[in-house]
């Protein structure tokens, strides 16, 4: 009797918790919205990334891409776009298959865990979301490379790489912000959360 009773309350909760679950309808072409952002992404940091020199900085606009993205929809997407992505960047680049990978596959799922608890409307978190993300990112990046064998000075690398490319990619974060938002058709939720 105990247990059918249990049976039958678990049941109960499932079935309640399933009625809380939002259904999510994706636009079908929203797939393709997406690939050809990365793909426009890769190109512009290929292409016109390394012609752009602040400092000795140059921009990450696919790690400016990347946060966007995961910022509108979630840590999944965020990591599965940056997974994606980074391969892309490496292929595109000729650089260490897995590297950018690992990195904005980092990036992604961290931006879009700390989306979850900010004001989507306020454009302060996603301006330290990017400029917090490019310093990780440029010092993982560096102790890697260390690792595999290229030496840099550290006073180096911090003063004339990870912070000046911080502080470009913060400044370029709001123009890429909208254009990521104007181009996903200003979507903000995320696939895949649910909500309690």
């Amino acid at each position: 009797m105990m247990v059918e009773a249990g049976r039958k309350r678990a049941g109960m909760l499932k079935g309640h918790r399933r009625s809380h679950v939002p259904a999510v309808q994706e636009n079908p072409l929203y797939m393709l919205k997406v690939f050809v952002l990365l793909v426009l992404a890769v190109v512009v940091q290929a292409t016109l990334a390394p012609y752009v020199n602040v400092l000795g900085a140059r921009p990450d606009i696919v790690l400016i891409v990347v946060v966007a993205i995961a910022m509108m929809r979630g840590p999944l997407w965020g990591a599965a776009v940056g997974f994606f992505v980074g391969l892309l960047v490496d292929i595109a680049l000729v650089q260490i298959m897995g590297i950018s990978s690992f990195l904005y596959t980092l990036a992604g799922y961290y931006s879009g865990r700390y989306a979850e608890g900010v004001d989507p409307d306020s454009w302060l978190p996603p301006l330290l979301t990017v400029f917090t993300v490019t310093l990780v990112v440029q010092m993982l990046n560096a102790v890697i490379m260390f690792l595999l064998g290229v030496e840099a000075s550290v006073g180096f690398i911090l003063l004339r790489v990870v912070l000046p490319t911080a502080v470009l990619n913060s400044l370029l974060a709001a123009p890429v912000f909208v254009a990521c938002r104007w181009w996903m058709g200003g979507e903000k939720q995320r696939a895949f959360s649910v909500e309690p």
